[in-house]
């Protein structure tokens, strides 16, 4: 069995007996005995993590969130590919997984946006700090957020093409930005497609203002 890691003097709980049930090529579970410190009240937790790491301790990967201007209008591209855990159809911001080929987070944001999209960005506007945790209670996979313009009138962008590998199946959408939260709630009420909660949360937080007066 593998020691655990509770060197934290912040962490409440006492971890022991940490191990490894399955080892995959892309998939490793863990679960580690667990004890609030001060009690007798103790459990297991089962966790799912990634089998390779970025080379760096940086998140595993990275979402983007682009804004495509043509036209004098505004858009979010959004991606449509069918997700095997789930077995549906998800709708998902342009996202992928940071690999050793990457200089840094930005250039992978670059390279999965222009195979998954076919755009080419124009400017970046920012990249999250830190690493964003995805499912806190199931494991520790984590993106960081890069957002981007993209000037849909420019040339390269007027027919763009997408570079997807033999095994991708992927949608380019792109939805107007004010209507973006009322486009995903029309999504989920149709029985065939499902709307990736970390979009779904920031329509949330976008239309706060327009919807909530908040």
């Amino acid at each position: 069995m593998e020691n655990s890691d509770s060197s934290r003097s912040d962490c409440p709980y006492e971890l022991w007996d940490e191990e490894t049930v399955y080892s995959g090529p892309w998939i490793t579970a863990k679960q580690v005995q667990f004890r609030l410190n001060g009690t007798n009240s103790q459990g297991v937790w089962q966790s799912a993590h990634r089998a390779s790491k970025p080379f760096t301790k940086n998140a595993d990967g990275v979402d983007i969130v682009a804004v495509l201007k043509k036209g004098g209008k505004k858009y979010f591209v959004l991606v449509k590919q069918y997700r095997i855990p789930s077995r549906t159809w998800m709708i998902e911001f342009p996202a992928g997984l940071v690999d050793t080929s990457d200089a840094d987070v930005e250039a992978c944001g670059l390279r999965e946006l222009k195979e998954e999209t076919g755009y080419s960005a124009t400017k970046v506007l920012g990249l999250s700090s830190g690493k964003q945790i995805l499912d806190v209670g199931m494991g520790d996979d984590s993106v960081r957020f890069l957002t981007v313009e993209i000037d849909g009138d420019a040339e390269e962008n007027k027919s763009p093409k997408q570079e997807l590998t033999d095994d991708e199946h992927i949608q380019v959408l792109t939805v107007e930005c004010d209507k973006l939260l009322e486009f995903l709630d029309q999504v989920n009420k149709s029985d065939d497609t499902e709307v990736e909660a970390i979009l779904y949360t920031f329509a949330l937080g976008y239309s706060f203002k327009t919807r909530f007066g908040l």
